[in-house]
């Protein structure tokens, strides 16, 4: 099930879980379309809130995982997971509790997420994350937040953008 163009939207979904899950940022990619869009409506400090092209998606999701994998905590499971299949078919929305573990202190972190995906011939044009920084930082620890925090600083997203009226 890992040709795009067969894959329902909620498919498609379960597969970016699992690619995250991996911290497998190409693989997350690869399930955008070339021109997809990532928001994250809730950016704070300078932080883009919106991410346009399978590349820049490909290299902004990279530089965070990588910038996370160097602190102590690693992502367990996503816990509560619902699917919502709506009336549209090309969304779908999920919401889910991600729990992460300190490898030193083996304490568990979880926060929430609302994820909103617009998936069009197997592809995601429109990714819409609804989680906080302190959220991130909860889960990922200081080194975790200050990798999604810096992303306007050092990623090829550039300067925080409004979103347009009515999404993709």
């Amino acid at each position: 099930m890992t040709d795009g163009t067969s894959m329902s939207p909620r498919d498609v979904f379960v597969l970016k879980q699992e690619r995250i899950s991996e911290l497998d940022a190409d693989g997350q990619a690869e399930l955008f379309a070339e021109d997809g869009v990532l928001e994250v409506p809730f950016a704070t400090d300078g932080m883009p809130n919106r991410f346009v092209g399978r590349e820049t998606i490909r290299a902004v999701t990279a530089a965070a995982l990588e910038n996370a994998k160097r602190g102590t905590r690693r992502l367990v499971a996503h816990l509560d997971e619902v699917i919502y299949v709506t009336d549209d078919p090309e969304v779908v929305v999920a919401e889910f509790l991600s729990q992460t573990e300190d490898t030193v202190t083996g304490e568990r972190f979880q926060a929430p997420y609302i994820q909103v995906l617009r998936i069009r011939d197997g592809k995601i044009v429109l990714f819409r994350d609804y989680c906080t920084l302190d959220a991130i930082t909860h889960l990922w620890g200081a080194n975790g937040g200050e990798s999604f925090a810096g992303l306007g600083r050092t990623s090829p997203g550039g300067p925080p953008q409004e979103s347009p009226p009515g999404g993709a």
